[in-house]
């Protein structure tokens, strides 16, 4: 039996210049309380009130699911919905647990679209708060079928950037670039061919 025929190709993307990670752009500050729902063991329409869609993604980048339980929570469960790099609808959830106050996501979301707290616990109060921002994970577009093998070039001002093989996640195609200034890269996916 022969190995499988891989193709592979060298993509380039211009970025811009992507803004710097922040806390409250995907969905600002809000009162874990006054969300309908929150306390439920399953999800249900228990929604967060998201940023005007101008304001949410400039690209695809993942998310960060900051709650500050500045009363009496101690766990809640949040999940992401949007659309994807591949272009497919996505989904991530993330745990909070007592003292997490920050949990950075994998996924890079070229839309949210909603998001949704439940399976709130403690004794809540207006000092619980929960906010939803961007991360430093940039998604670099490929097709359904291909992943990430490798990025090889950063280009910024007029400079090659050294790659950081750490900052590289094959798993879900991004890479976690310098942000604040003008962005290029380039990359490697690799598509194994079924014929």
């Amino acid at each position: 039996m022969s190995e499988p025929k891989v193709l592979r190709d060298l993509r380039w993307i211009n970025y811009g210049t992507p803004a710097s990670a922040e806390a409250d752009n995907v969905a600002a500050s809000q009162d874990v309380d006054d969300v309908t729902g929150y306390a439920g063991a399953t999800e249900t329409d228990n929604s967060l009130t998201l940023a005007a869609i101008a304001a949410r993604l400039e690209s695809p980048r993942n998310v960060v699911v900051t709650i500050t339980a500045g009363g009496g929570l101690t766990a809640a469960k949040v999940a992401v919905y949007g659309l994807g790099i591949k272009g497919e609808p996505v989904r991530e959830e993330f745990t909070y647990v007592t003292s997490a106050a920050a949990i950075t996501g994998n996924v890079p979301f070229v839309t949210v679209d909603r998001i949704s707290i439940w399976g709130v616990t403690g004794t809540i109060t207006t000092d619980d708060v929960i906010s939803v921002g961007v991360g430093a994970k940039l998604g670099l577009p490929m097709g359904s079928d291909c992943e990430l093998e490798n990025v090889v070039r950063e280009w910024s001002n007029s400079v090659d950037l050294a790659i950081d093989p750490t900052k590289i996640d094959r798993t879900y195609g991004t890479y976690s670039a310098t942000l604040n200034t003008p962005c290029e890269l380039w990359y490697v996916v690799k598509r194994t061919l079924t014929f």
